[in-house]
């Protein structure tokens, strides 16, 4: 399987909901590999991955989708069938991370002990190999919405619960 197929599952299947960019997109690709590490041991995809400055890029999503810049990519359709648990683990990512913003998902792929972390030079696109990702920090799983703007969001709700409403209502 390739890292293009991951990206098509995310754009079929999520596209609409999440307003996947580029940058987004090849974040949540990355993390539905950790996730397959995790649960299965086995890699979903055989793809380089890269450490750039904008964290964890798999090259071939990169280049099938920079035509878009920062903008939304829109959904296609599926290509190849999937079995039921990449659909599964592409799920769970999409459920897991896919709320978070880009840059949320940049702050969250540059923590330290990430794989990431772990590599990146900027002078050069380093690979992010599945030896590297089996040591790091990501592999422990999702570590929460701390420092994110899901979190931002959550206490502004709890600490005024009907600003929005008032929002809503002016």
């Amino acid at each position: 399987m390739k890292s293009i197929d991951i990206a098509y599952a995310f754009l079929s299947g999520y596209g609409a909901s999440l307003g996947l960019t580029n940058l987004k997109l090849n974040k949540l690709v990355y993390y539905a590999q950790v996730e397959s590490l995790r649960r299965t041991g086995a890699l979903l995809f055989n793809d380089a991955i890269e450490a750039w400055r904008y964290g964890p890029v798999e090259p071939m999503v990169y280049h099938a989708f920079k035509q878009f810049g920062r903008g939304i990519v829109p959904e296609c359709p599926q290509t190849s069938r999937l079995d039921s648990s990449v659909c599964e683990i592409v799920q769970y990512v999409s459920d897991t991370y896919g709320r978070l913003s880009a840059f949320d998902l940049v702050n969250l792929s540059h923590r330290e002990g990430g794989a990431w972390s772990l590599v990146y030079r900027s002078d050069a696109d380093v690979p992010i190999t599945r030896e590297v990702i089996e040591r790091s920090e990501d592999i422990k799983g999702f570590p929460g919405f701390a420092r994110t703007l899901e979190r931002g969001i959550q206490e502004a709700y709890e600490s005024i619960p009907n600003a929005l409403k008032l929002l809503e209502d002016s």
